[in-house]
């Protein structure tokens, strides 16, 4: 969920720099937006990028654990002969 909200704020972070990006065209220009617009979002999509890929990771690691005791059950089965 984190990642969700995180994403969210990098797509309204960046806006916020284009919207500092399109004061120059009304001639009032205001760079302080556009700085704070893209390191904001840049700092929101490293962050969520960061989780994700812990996220994906212990996906990974869940998924291995189950594989091996799904071998080792099948090793066991074979060993007895598939008859309990």
């Amino acid at each position: 969920m984190i990642v969700l909200f995180l994403s969210f704020a990098t797509i309204i972070a960046y806006g916020y720099a284009l919207g500092g990006l399109g004061s120059y065209a009304v001639g009032v220009p205001k760079p302080m937006p556009i700085v704070l617009g893209l390191s904001g979002g840049t700092i929101a999509a490293v962050a969520a990028l960061l989780i994700w890929k812990k996220y994906l990771e212990e996906i990974e690691e869940e998924n291995r654990k189950l594989q091996e005791q799904d071998k080792e059950e099948d090793d066991d089965e074979s060993v007895c002969g598939g008859q309990e």
